[in-house]
Protein backbone atom coordinates (compact mmCIF):
# COMPACT_ATOMS: atom_id res chain seq x y z
CA UNK A 1 0.00 0.00 0.00
CA UNK A 2 1.53 3.44 -1.21
CA UNK A 3 2.18 5.44 1.61
CA UNK A 4 -0.59 8.55 2.09
CA UNK A 5 -0.59 12.19 3.18
CA UNK A 6 -3.30 13.75 5.01
CA UNK A 7 -3.54 17.69 4.17
CA UNK A 8 -5.30 19.99 5.91
CA UNK A 9 -6.28 23.17 3.75
CA UNK A 10 -7.35 26.93 4.72
CA UNK A 11 -8.52 29.97 2.57
CA UNK A 12 -7.12 32.98 3.34
CA UNK A 13 -8.61 35.63 2.97
CA UNK A 14 -6.38 38.86 2.79
CA UNK A 15 -7.43 42.61 4.18
CA UNK A 16 -4.94 44.54 2.88
CA UNK A 17 -6.51 48.11 4.51
CA UNK A 18 -5.72 46.02 7.94
CA UNK A 19 -2.77 43.67 7.18
CA UNK A 20 -4.86 40.44 7.73
CA UNK A 21 -5.18 36.90 6.44
CA UNK A 22 -8.00 35.78 7.73
CA UNK A 23 -7.76 31.99 7.89
CA UNK A 24 -11.04 29.42 7.11
CA UNK A 25 -10.52 26.13 7.34
CA UNK A 26 -11.86 24.46 4.00
CA UNK A 27 -11.52 20.55 4.35
CA UNK A 28 -9.33 18.08 4.58
CA UNK A 29 -7.49 15.61 1.40
CA UNK A 30 -5.77 12.15 1.94
CA UNK A 31 -3.42 11.68 -1.18
CA UNK A 32 -0.49 9.50 -2.14
CA UNK A 33 2.40 10.73 -1.36
CA UNK A 34 3.76 10.37 -5.29
CA UNK A 35 0.97 12.50 -6.15
CA UNK A 36 1.34 15.21 -3.62
CA UNK A 37 4.02 17.59 -5.97
CA UNK A 38 1.35 17.22 -8.22
CA UNK A 39 -1.95 18.45 -6.13
CA UNK A 40 0.23 21.31 -4.56
CA UNK A 41 1.17 22.61 -7.98
CA UNK A 42 -2.89 23.06 -9.10
CA UNK A 43 -3.63 24.30 -5.82
CA UNK A 44 -0.86 26.55 -4.81
CA UNK A 45 0.90 27.71 -8.83
CA UNK A 46 -1.69 27.43 -11.28
CA UNK A 47 -5.57 27.82 -11.23
CA UNK A 48 -5.98 28.74 -7.16
CA UNK A 49 -8.86 27.67 -5.24
CA UNK A 50 -11.37 27.64 -8.26
CA UNK A 51 -9.73 24.69 -9.65
CA UNK A 52 -8.44 22.93 -7.17
CA UNK A 53 -11.56 23.14 -4.66
CA UNK A 54 -15.03 22.42 -4.64
CA UNK A 55 -17.97 25.13 -5.77
CA UNK A 56 -19.96 24.50 -2.43
CA UNK A 57 -16.80 24.38 -0.04
CA UNK A 58 -15.67 27.89 -2.17
CA UNK A 59 -19.34 29.39 -2.18
CA UNK A 60 -19.54 28.17 2.13
CA UNK A 61 -16.38 30.34 2.92
CA UNK A 62 -17.36 33.11 1.16
CA UNK A 63 -20.69 33.44 2.79
CA UNK A 64 -19.26 32.59 5.87
CA UNK A 65 -17.20 35.21 5.95
CA UNK A 66 -18.82 37.75 4.17
CA UNK A 67 -20.37 39.74 7.66
CA UNK A 68 -16.26 40.82 7.99
CA UNK A 69 -17.31 43.04 4.92
CA UNK A 70 -18.87 45.26 7.14
CA UNK A 71 -15.49 46.51 9.03
CA UNK A 72 -13.20 45.60 6.92
CA UNK A 73 -13.95 45.82 3.64
CA UNK A 74 -13.99 43.48 0.81
CA UNK A 75 -10.68 40.69 0.50
CA UNK A 76 -8.44 41.83 -1.99
CA UNK A 77 -7.79 38.00 -2.90
CA UNK A 78 -8.20 34.57 -1.57
CA UNK A 79 -5.03 32.30 -0.89
CA UNK A 80 -5.51 28.06 -0.30
CA UNK A 81 -2.79 27.57 2.55
CA UNK A 82 -1.80 24.24 4.05
CA UNK A 83 -1.89 24.30 7.76
CA UNK A 84 -1.15 20.64 8.82
CA UNK A 85 0.64 17.70 6.80
CA UNK A 86 0.05 14.56 8.56
CA UNK A 87 0.98 10.79 8.24
CA UNK A 88 -2.46 9.21 6.42
CA UNK A 89 -2.10 6.46 8.43
CA UNK A 90 -1.39 6.88 11.71
CA UNK A 91 -2.63 10.75 11.87
CA UNK A 92 1.24 11.85 13.22
CA UNK A 93 2.06 15.37 12.17
CA UNK A 94 4.53 15.90 9.77
CA UNK A 95 6.45 19.32 10.64
CA UNK A 96 8.94 19.11 8.45
CA UNK A 97 7.43 18.34 5.49
CA UNK A 98 5.21 21.17 6.49
CA UNK A 99 8.16 23.36 6.91
CA UNK A 100 10.03 22.24 3.45
CA UNK A 101 6.45 22.80 1.97
CA UNK A 102 6.45 26.46 3.38
CA UNK A 103 10.30 27.62 2.41
CA UNK A 104 9.52 26.22 -1.21
CA UNK A 105 5.82 28.29 -1.87
CA UNK A 106 7.06 31.28 0.54
CA UNK A 107 3.24 32.07 0.44
CA UNK A 108 2.62 32.51 4.51
CA UNK A 109 6.30 34.01 4.68
CA UNK A 110 5.97 36.62 2.05
CA UNK A 111 3.12 38.48 3.88
CA UNK A 112 4.67 37.54 7.29
CA UNK A 113 7.47 39.97 5.98
CA UNK A 114 4.97 42.48 4.81
CA UNK A 115 3.76 43.01 8.23
CA UNK A 116 0.47 40.99 7.75
CA UNK A 117 -1.25 39.14 10.35
CA UNK A 118 -2.63 35.53 10.20
CA UNK A 119 -5.63 34.46 12.09
CA UNK A 120 -8.34 32.18 12.56
CA UNK A 121 -11.55 32.92 11.45
CA UNK A 122 -12.92 32.00 15.12
CA UNK A 123 -10.62 35.07 16.40
CA UNK A 124 -11.13 37.52 13.73
CA UNK A 125 -14.92 37.92 14.73
CA UNK A 126 -14.29 37.83 18.39
CA UNK A 127 -11.68 40.73 18.09
CA UNK A 128 -12.73 42.34 14.70
CA UNK A 129 -12.49 46.01 16.10
CA UNK A 130 -8.95 45.43 16.77
CA UNK A 131 -8.39 44.63 12.56
CA UNK A 132 -10.81 47.64 11.71
CA UNK A 133 -7.93 50.04 9.90
CA UNK A 134 -7.92 53.39 10.76
CA UNK A 135 -8.35 55.61 7.49
CA UNK A 136 -8.36 59.44 6.51
CA UNK A 137 -11.64 58.74 4.52
CA UNK A 138 -11.21 62.58 2.61
CA UNK A 139 -9.55 61.01 -0.02
CA UNK A 140 -12.48 59.19 -1.05
CA UNK A 141 -14.76 62.55 -1.11
CA UNK A 142 -16.15 62.96 -5.06
CA UNK A 143 -16.88 66.77 -4.41
CA UNK A 144 -16.47 69.03 -1.72
CA UNK A 145 -18.07 72.26 -1.97
CA UNK A 146 -19.35 75.25 0.28
CA UNK A 147 -22.87 74.87 1.24
CA UNK A 148 -24.62 77.91 -0.63
CA UNK A 149 -22.87 76.57 -3.81
CA UNK A 150 -24.76 73.12 -4.23
CA UNK A 151 -28.78 73.13 -4.73
CA UNK A 152 -29.42 70.02 -2.91
CA UNK A 153 -33.30 71.00 -3.10
CA UNK A 154 -33.18 70.31 -6.76
CA UNK A 155 -30.41 67.54 -6.49
CA UNK A 156 -32.78 65.35 -4.44
CA UNK A 157 -36.24 66.24 -6.26
CA UNK A 158 -34.30 65.65 -9.79
CA UNK A 159 -32.86 62.12 -7.89
CA UNK A 160 -36.48 61.55 -6.42
CA UNK A 161 -38.22 62.52 -10.40
CA UNK A 162 -35.77 60.06 -12.37
CA UNK A 163 -36.10 57.23 -9.71
CA UNK A 164 -39.50 57.40 -9.65
CA UNK A 165 -40.78 53.86 -10.98
CA UNK A 166 -38.64 51.97 -9.10
CA UNK A 167 -38.64 53.38 -5.27
CA UNK A 168 -40.62 55.55 -3.39
CA UNK A 169 -39.72 59.12 -2.91
CA UNK A 170 -39.13 58.88 0.53
CA UNK A 171 -36.61 56.10 -0.01
CA UNK A 172 -34.21 58.56 -1.77
CA UNK A 173 -33.18 60.97 0.73
CA UNK A 174 -32.30 58.69 4.28
CA UNK A 175 -30.74 60.13 7.81
CA UNK A 176 -27.56 58.40 8.85
CA UNK A 177 -25.78 58.36 11.90
CA UNK A 178 -22.00 57.30 11.96
CA UNK A 179 -21.00 54.12 13.07
CA UNK A 180 -19.16 54.05 16.33
CA UNK A 181 -16.74 51.12 15.53
CA UNK A 182 -15.90 51.81 11.74
CA UNK A 183 -15.80 55.54 10.39
CA UNK A 184 -16.73 53.57 6.74
CA UNK A 185 -20.01 52.45 8.48
CA UNK A 186 -23.14 54.50 8.91
CA UNK A 187 -26.46 53.20 10.26
CA UNK A 188 -29.82 55.13 9.35
CA UNK A 189 -31.21 56.74 11.57
CA UNK A 190 -34.92 57.71 12.61
CA UNK A 191 -33.90 61.41 13.87
CA UNK A 192 -33.08 64.21 11.51
CA UNK A 193 -28.92 64.18 10.86
CA UNK A 194 -26.13 66.10 9.26
CA UNK A 195 -25.33 62.53 7.33
CA UNK A 196 -27.86 61.61 4.37
CA UNK A 197 -27.62 58.29 2.02
CA UNK A 198 -29.05 59.51 -1.40
CA UNK A 199 -29.72 56.98 -3.96
CA UNK A 200 -28.55 57.07 -6.98
CA UNK A 201 -28.81 53.36 -8.56
CA UNK A 202 -31.40 50.94 -7.55
CA UNK A 203 -32.06 46.89 -8.57
CA UNK A 204 -35.27 46.76 -11.38
CA UNK A 205 -35.34 42.99 -12.03
CA UNK A 206 -38.51 42.67 -10.57
CA UNK A 207 -40.31 43.98 -13.15
CA UNK A 208 -37.00 44.56 -15.88
CA UNK A 209 -33.60 44.06 -16.59
CA UNK A 210 -30.98 45.91 -15.19
CA UNK A 211 -30.10 48.70 -12.86
CA UNK A 212 -32.09 52.44 -13.19
CA UNK A 213 -29.65 55.15 -12.21
CA UNK A 214 -30.60 58.94 -11.38
CA UNK A 215 -29.37 60.62 -14.25
CA UNK A 216 -31.78 57.84 -16.15
CA UNK A 217 -29.40 55.89 -17.59
CA UNK A 218 -30.19 51.51 -17.40
CA UNK A 219 -27.40 49.36 -16.63
CA UNK A 220 -27.99 45.87 -18.61
CA UNK A 221 -24.79 44.43 -18.44
CA UNK A 222 -24.29 43.03 -15.10
CA UNK A 223 -20.63 41.54 -16.20
CA UNK A 224 -19.78 45.61 -16.13
CA UNK A 225 -17.03 46.68 -13.51
CA UNK A 226 -19.27 47.88 -10.26
CA UNK A 227 -15.72 47.79 -8.30
CA UNK A 228 -16.23 47.04 -4.59
CA UNK A 229 -20.15 47.45 -4.92
CA UNK A 230 -23.17 44.86 -4.64
CA UNK A 231 -26.59 45.88 -6.24
CA UNK A 232 -29.51 43.12 -5.62
CA UNK A 233 -33.49 44.07 -3.98
CA UNK A 234 -32.05 44.64 -0.88
CA UNK A 235 -28.24 46.60 -2.01
CA UNK A 236 -28.32 49.67 -3.61
CA UNK A 237 -25.71 52.57 -4.31
CA UNK A 238 -25.60 56.07 -3.69
CA UNK A 239 -24.05 59.11 -2.20
CA UNK A 240 -22.88 59.72 1.87
CA UNK A 241 -23.82 63.26 2.49
CA UNK A 242 -21.93 65.05 4.75
CA UNK A 243 -23.20 68.96 6.38
CA UNK A 244 -20.76 70.02 8.56
CA UNK A 245 -18.76 73.50 9.09
CA UNK A 246 -20.48 74.88 5.72
CA UNK A 247 -19.22 72.54 3.89
CA UNK A 248 -20.40 69.53 1.96
CA UNK A 249 -18.78 66.17 1.15
CA UNK A 250 -19.49 63.53 -1.31
CA UNK A 251 -18.83 60.01 -0.86
CA UNK A 252 -19.46 57.04 -2.97
CA UNK A 253 -21.85 53.92 -0.66
CA UNK A 254 -23.43 50.88 -1.04
CA UNK A 255 -26.29 50.91 0.40
CA UNK A 256 -28.20 47.35 2.57
CA UNK A 257 -31.53 47.82 3.53
CA UNK A 258 -31.86 44.06 5.25
CA UNK A 259 -29.13 43.27 7.51
CA UNK A 260 -28.76 40.01 9.73
CA UNK A 261 -29.43 42.38 12.38
CA UNK A 262 -32.28 43.96 10.75
CA UNK A 263 -30.13 47.57 10.76
CA UNK A 264 -30.23 49.83 6.96
CA UNK A 265 -26.28 50.70 6.90
CA UNK A 266 -24.74 52.36 4.26
CA UNK A 267 -20.86 51.72 3.85
CA UNK A 268 -18.65 53.69 2.27
CA UNK A 269 -16.80 52.16 -0.76
CA UNK A 270 -13.03 52.52 -2.20
CA UNK A 271 -13.58 51.25 -6.02
CA UNK A 272 -17.35 51.75 -7.59
CA UNK A 273 -16.07 51.11 -11.09
CA UNK A 274 -18.64 51.81 -14.05
CA UNK A 275 -20.61 54.39 -11.13
CA UNK A 276 -18.05 56.68 -10.23
CA UNK A 277 -17.59 58.89 -13.42
CA UNK A 278 -21.56 58.74 -13.79
CA UNK A 279 -22.64 59.81 -10.36
CA UNK A 280 -19.83 62.17 -10.10
CA UNK A 281 -20.95 63.90 -13.56
CA UNK A 282 -24.73 63.56 -11.85
CA UNK A 283 -23.60 65.52 -9.04
CA UNK A 284 -21.68 68.25 -10.87
CA UNK A 285 -24.85 69.59 -12.31
CA UNK A 286 -26.11 70.78 -9.10
CA UNK A 287 -23.22 73.21 -8.31
CA UNK A 288 -24.35 76.75 -8.63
Amino acid sequence: MKKQLEIDYSFGYVYDKSKLIVMYPAGTNVIDLDDYEMEVEVAFLEDGIEAAFEEDDIKEANETIKPLETFLMKPSKVIPFVVSIKDGETKEELPKLLKEFDEEYEVKENYIKKGYEIKDIYHVFQNVVDYIPKENLETLNILKIENDKFDMDKFISTVSENLDEAIDNNLTSIDMKKSELTPRLYVKSNESEATKFILFGTDISSYSQGILCANKEVITDLDVDMGDVEISNTRDIGYIVNNENGYLTFKIANYNSQTSNNNQIAQIVDYSGIFKPMMIEFINQFIK
